[in-house]
């Protein structure tokens, strides 16, 4: 299996809906999950970086939620 590193600019570009590249960051997902998932690894780097940038913007309850799912994933 491949693997891919989940950077957190992708992170919030898939999961703002006002972010200026979020149609293509979903678009990209949408197809390589369908095509060949891989298998994706990051560090707690980029977690902290995501849950930073969600919970500055008063986004506290997505940071929760991305948090938990970048926690408990079992295909990161």
């Amino acid at each position: 299996m491949r693997r891919a590193f989940l950077d957190a600019g992708y992170v919030i570009a898939i999961e703002i809906e006002d972010d200026q590249v979020h149609a293509m960051a979903v678009e990209h997902w949408d197809h390589i999950r369908v095509v060949n998932p891989p298998r994706l690894v990051t560090t707690s780097y980029v977690f902290d970086e995501v849950v930073t940038f969600l919970t500055s913007r008063g986004r506290h309850d997505k940071a929760i939620e991305i948090g938990n799912y970048l926690l408990g994933s079992p295909t990161i």
